[in-house]
């Protein structure tokens, strides 16, 4: 049925002895109603993506993607690292820079003396 294509399956088609069955590809799974088609699994949604912050589903996949003040991990990318923007020069402070996790301060003359709100402070690259 497979080499005949008369099996109708979506994706897969395993021949076995005077028959066939139908699989799918990674990131899909067999429709419950119709076993020739495949539905897209929403790993997201299923929280098999191990993203640590932000999962986006895709088409027989999904991304890891981080919030702002955060970058995927090199070695990890379901994992995201605080970016130091003190450390990077990316905080325009203009005398001290304190980096915080996701954000920073800036203190000093000229500075907004006390914690000024994350949103505000955020580096935003071009």
């Amino acid at each position: 049925e497979c080499k005949t294509n008369t099996s109708n399956c979506e994706q897969v088609c395993i021949n076995t002895n005077g028959s066939f069955m139908c699989s799918c590809d990674p990131g899909y799974s067999i429709n419950v109603t119709n076993s020739s088609l495949c539905d897209d699994i929403n790993e997201c949604g299923s929280n098999i993506s191990y993203c640590q912050q932000i999962c986006t589903n895709t088409i027989g996949s999904f991304m890891c993607s981080c919030i702002l003040g955060f970058s995927s991990n090199a070695t990890n990318p379901s994992h995201c690292d605080d970016i130091d923007e003190c450390g990077t020069n990316t905080s325009n402070c203009q005398q001290n820079c304190t980096n915080t996790i996701g954000s920073f301060l800036c203190t000093g003359l000229g500075s907004n003396p006390g914690p000024v709100p994350w949103h505000s402070l955020r580096h935003h690259p071009p």
